[in-house]
């Protein structure tokens, strides 16, 4: 009887030690969210938690008792680097939220996100008065005074407040520079800037496994910006700034965050600043690490990167008996050319090159010229298909994915699609023949 008794014991247990708290959010408007995937945030990456459907705007994840005090990402939609929030879990509690793309995350349940969501909002309203203020015609130096003092008292209630939480890492980090006295616009300004890192810590690893550092750091970046300075020399010495206080912190934390930091700056189409962090900090970073997939990848980006030659090729053609060696650097046909990377074995080319062909004869032949660059195993199915497309220049090159144009042209599926001026110097890499029409005619 005892044992049975153990046994009913142990069968049980697990419905009422492990099931312990619930993240539910409420995403609207609900037919634009499918799907939802939540990760605890490390140092240096994510653990995968779990994923789950978002039905009718609704989501539901369960917690149990193994879940860790700390920062989590809940990410709703692709790419995840971009479509996600941190979520702050004390395992104390259950939380709910509401999510949508213009407010972002609203929390009804769970103190500490709560409290961090409202000591936001309370420093915007005071820092939008204070703005305001400086802005007048007549500058009330009493009025901006008392903004000041109420900043500092708001900063120092939150931080009392929040002692003893995860929260109060991010709002001790987040303590603005508040004057003592009054200071002009121009030195308020400066003051603003030269103190920007001060109560932030790169070493903390709360700070680290969130979206605090990078966001910061992006708003340093590009936002801090000294009067009459060149844009692009600007960011270049703020990603200085913010390169070396990575170096208080762990070799692989300041790999991680150089590269997400790389990965945002390219997302928002800023080539020529993530080139400079590419060449200047992270390929260094790499090197050291061995890590020669990611030195690769920053390599294949910088040389494609708006502006930059496109790497060459040559082709041969038989002509009246003879062979033709051609060069892409040669082409003097059009004054553009639209290189497409294509394979007569994928599916997906054999339905959208025709729908190129359609695009390409609404244009000039002597304004944009196609060259068409077959992936191939072998010949057979490609000299077939190129039938159909006289108009376009045609180019085979063999050992498909193992060819050396895959690693130039930094390949990873067909078709892939490229803009070149004249001269063959990149104009821009459409991600879909859609975004190539569209560029297309907003150049027209």
């Amino acid at each position: 009887m005892k044992f049975k008794k153990t046994l009913f014991i142990l069968l049980f247990l697990p419905s009422f030690l492990f099931a312990q708290h619930t993240i539910k959010a409420t995403f609207s408007p609900a037919k634009d969210f499918k799907w939802a995937i939540l990760y605890k945030n490390t140092p240096t990456g994510t653990r995968y938690i779990a994923q789950g459907k978002i039905e009718n705007g609704n989501l539901t994840f369960s917690l149990d008792s193994l879940a860790e005090k700390g920062v989590y990402k809940l990410v709703y939609a692709a790419p995840q680097s971009e479509y996600n929030f941190d979520i702050i879990y004390n395992t104390e509690e259950n939380i709910e939220l509401t999510f949508n793309t213009n407010d972002g995350a609203i929390f009804q349940k769970s103190s500490e996100n709560i409290l961090l969501n409202n000591y936001l909002n309370e420093f915007i309203e005071i820092g939008k008065k204070i703005e305001t203020a400086y802005s007048q015609s007549t500058i009330d130096k009493n009025s901006i005074i008392k903004l000041y003092h109420q900043q500092s008292e708001t900063q120092k209630n939150y931080e009392e407040t929040s002692t003893g939480k995860l929260v109060n890492h991010f709002i001790k980090a987040n303590h603005p520079y508040i004057p003592k006295e009054y200071e002009s616009p121009k030195n308020y300004i400066e003051n603003l800037s030269r103190n920007y890192f001060k109560h932030i810590n790169f070493s903390d690893t709360v700070l680290q496994s969130s979206n605090f550092l990078i966001e910061k750091s992006l708003a340093y970046i590009l936002g801090i910006i000294p009067e009459g300075a060149d844009k692009l020399g600007a960011y270049n010495n703020n990603i200085d700034t913010v390169s070396e206080l990575t170096t208080k912190t762990s070799a692989s934390f300041q790999k991680s965050f150089l590269e997400t930091l790389w990965q945002k700056l390219v997302y928002y189409k800023l080539d020529t600043t993530a080139n400079y962090l590419a060449e200047r900090h992270l390929i260094p970073i790499a090197t050291q690490f061995n890590d020669t997939v990611l030195a690769l990848k920053l390599t294949q980006f910088k040389n494609l990167s708006i502006g930059n030659v496109a790497p060459n090729f040559s082709w041969e053609t038989f002509e009246n008996g003879n062979t033709k060696t051609h060069q892409l650097t040669d082409l003097a046909v059009a004054e553009n050319y639209i290189l497409v990377f294509w394979s007569s074995g994928c599916s997906h080319c054999l339905k959208e090159i025709p729908k190129l062909k359609t695009f390409v004869n609404t244009l000039n032949s002597a304004t944009y010229k196609v060259v068409a660059i077959g992936l191939e195993d072998s010949s057979r199915n490609w000299e077939n298909e190129i039938k159909k497309y006289p108009e376009f220049i045609n180019v085979i090159k063999l050992k498909k994915w193992d060819n050396s144009v895959v690693t130039e042209y930094g390949l990873t599926s067909t078709p892939t699609y490229f803009l070149l001026d004249k001269d063959k110097k990149f104009l821009a890499r459409p991600n879909s023949l859609e975004e190539l029409t569209e560029f297309v005619g907003n150049q027209k």
